[in-house]
Order: structure tokens, then sequence, then C-alpha cells
């Protein structure tokens, strides 16, 4: 006995772009095909356009309009690595199309937590790619051009390109990944095919990030037994190949404000702070809590003098979690990891502020914090 037109089974294939999944599903939701009677593949190769076996026929008003809350939610998830994505998306999408317009709303609900799972882990990997991945200089045509090798968890290289973009505007560069490669050429931004290689070209010159951390201390005195141990908790605090440091405008206004207050790039050390890939704007005291215990050796081998904390994770991170930016900022206190410890703004705190006036507030709080920290480790040298 043949199977009747409502039990046949349709086999779609989809790209993981955004684009190629908004068009199949509105296909497949314009043709009024269940999400049980729908078996998803991921397609090979580029997006090539339109699904004209869905589609044919099809009037334009014919075609239902996908929520927009949804397509942003999709963005993130097409990203994801898990094969059944495409089922669940769909299946939710069909929903809120077919009587549950505020599903997403329903937190409880088990598609709902699956999709945002997901959703988080896409988010994370894009900022962990844009904070990690290292530039290096080759020549390509005869043009100097930053080159880098990154392997992402899942397929985010479309999320993070436009984020390099910005960071990297003046630079000519290409990043490569296992599954995908993104060019800026300062005009224009294209994708290309993933590369199965770890080792970028190399020219003999300096491995240094475009936009790398200029402030540094150097190999030679990062060494244990250094006066101030200063650790930060923002995403602009990573390392540069084995190099710790605060990158960009972080890390100039960083090192502008240390030297005002007589801090020395030889008396400090800068924690390779264990960055939990959390929300630097909502952080938490489980963040806090697994930065302070991978600090515990780390504080261990220093043996600093002071604990300089740089932002609110930092600060809960070396002071516990009581400790509120806006009310114990520039207090010293005693720690068991060092004879003084005090927490003040990361630069990244000063810069986010877009009002001038706020901006130049904190920058002065900023300022006199390292001052007075500058002025506790002299003292604390003169009693030896």
């Amino acid at each position: 006995m043949s199977l009747s037109d409502q039990e046949v089974q349709v086999r779609v294939s989809v790209a993981p772009e955004l684009a190629s999944f908004r068009e199949v599903s509105r296909g497949l939701l314009a043709r009024g095909l269940p999400p049980e009677r729908v078996s998803f593949e991921e397609a090979r190769g580029p997006w090539e356009g339109r699904v004209d076996a869905l589609l044919r026929g099809m009037a334009p008003g014919a075609l239902p309009v996908v929520p927009r809350d949804f397509l942003g939610l999709a963005e993130k998830v097409v990203c994801h690595r898990e094969p059944e994505r495409w089922a669940l998306l769909y299946r939710v999408l069909w929903r809120l199309t077919h009587g549950e317009r505020r599903l997403l709303e329903r937190e409880v609900d088990r598609d709902v937590q699956r999709l945002r799972r997901m959703e988080r882990a896409v988010r994370r990997d894009v900022r962990s790619l844009v904070i990690r991945v290292r530039f290096r200089p080759a020549v390509s045509d005869g043009a100097e051009r930053y080159v880098a090798w990154y392997r992402p968890e899942h397929l985010v290289v479309r999320l993070a390109a436009p984020f390099l973009v910005g960071r990297f505007p003046t630079l000519r560069w290409s990043l490569f990944t296992p599954d995908a490669s993104a060019h800026w050429d300062l005009a224009r931004l294209s994708y290309g095919a993933g590369l199965a290689w770890e080792a970028p070209p190399r020219t003999g010159g300096p491995t240094r990030s475009p936009g790398a951390p200029r402030f540094q201390a150097p190999p030679e005195e990062r060494q244990a037994g250094a006066p101030v141990m200063m650790v930060g908790d923002v995403p602009d605090t990573r390392e540069d190949g084995d190099v710790p440091g605060f990158a960009g405008a972080a890390g100039r206004l960083l090192e502008v404000v240390l030297s005002r207050a007589g801090l020395k790039p030889k008396d400090l050390h800068v924690s390779r702070g264990p960055w939990s890939g959390g929300d630097a704007d909502a952080p938490g005291w489980r963040e806090a809590q697994a930065f302070r215990e991978a600090l515990a050796l780390e504080v261990a081998s220093v043996r600093p003098l002071l604990m300089l904390a740089l932002g609110p994770v930092a600060g809960q991170a070396v002071l516990g979690p009581g400790f509120r930016l806006h009310l114990n900022r520039g207090q010293f206190v005693q720690t068991p990891w060092a004879r003084g410890a005090m927490a003040t703004f990361a630069p990244s705190d000063v810069l986010r502020r877009t009002d001038p006036r706020e901006r130049a507030e904190l920058r002065i709080h900023f300022e006199a914090d390292l001052r007075s920290a500058a002025q506790w480790l002299r003292l604390a040298g003169a009693r030896g």
C-alpha cells in the first residue's frame, strides 16, 4: 500500500546561513508542511540562492512572514554545529506561526531552552574568536597583509568578521578556519572556503597582532617576586602569543595612566586572567569564583606585595563575593595572597562611557586610584 500524499516525508537541503534557512523554512510553511514531515540535511558548499522546488507557483502574498525576534535567535543558532538544530528551529518556527506567537517568551519550554543554549554557545564562540585570534604579517602580491588561522568551536566566521573589521579597519587581513575564511581589503569584506592548516605564512619580522597590546612587561622582567600583580577581567585582557597584556585602546590608556602614576613595567606582573567568556557587563560570583580558583597558583608563583584588580570580576576574584566596585573601589585591604590589595576600574570601563563628562570623571578616579597604589607600594617598600 502506497503512502498518501499527507504521509510523504520531504527532504530539504539547507546551508548554515540565515538566508538559506529563512528561504527554505518559508517555502515549507507556505506548503503547509508540519515539522514531523520534514527531514533536513546540511548542504555542502556555499549557499546558491532560491529554493525553487518549494516556492514554485506560490504567490508573494502566500509566503508567511517569519517573526523578527525569531530571526535574531536563528541567526546565531544556524551557526551551531548541532545537527538537530534545523529540525529544532523549524519546529519552533512552526509553533510560532500556528498559534503560539509568544512562544519565545516561555523560558520553561524545552525547545526554547535548547535554542537559547545554542545561541549562548555561539555568542561565546564569536567573542572568543574576536578576542583570541592573532594576526601575523605576511606578503601577498607584493603588499603587506595580516593572516590568521583559528579553529572555532562553531561556524562563526560570518558573525565574527564584521567585528574584526571594526577592530582593524585600516589593515588588510585574512582569517582562515577549517570551515570558512574571511578577507578584508580596506573596502570590502568577502568570504571563501576554509583551510585545514594551522600555521599561517610568516615573515622574518615580528609576529605582533595588528592592534596588539602596547602595554606589556618585557619577558625577562615578568618573573616571580614582581611587587604588583595586576589582574583584569574583561575581554581586552588577553595575551599576544606568550605575552600577557591589555589590547588596543584600553592598553594605550593603561600605559599612559600607569606611567603618570609612577608604576613601571618591571614592577608589574600582568596576570593571564582566565576570563571565562561570560558577559563582561553583567559579571557574577560564579564567574569570579572560577576566576579566583585559577588565579591561586599564579599568585603563589609571583608572590606580589600588592594585588591590583581592574574591573568588577577581578575585584570579586581578589577581594571576595562581597566586593562591589561602586562601594569598595580604591580601598586597600589585606588578603591571604598579598600584603595589600586594591580594586579599581578596568580601562575599558572608562572607554565604554559615551558621555564626555562621565568618561572624564571616571578617568580622574582611575588615575587617582593608580597613584594611590604607587604610593602604597613606595611606603610598603620603605617598610621592607
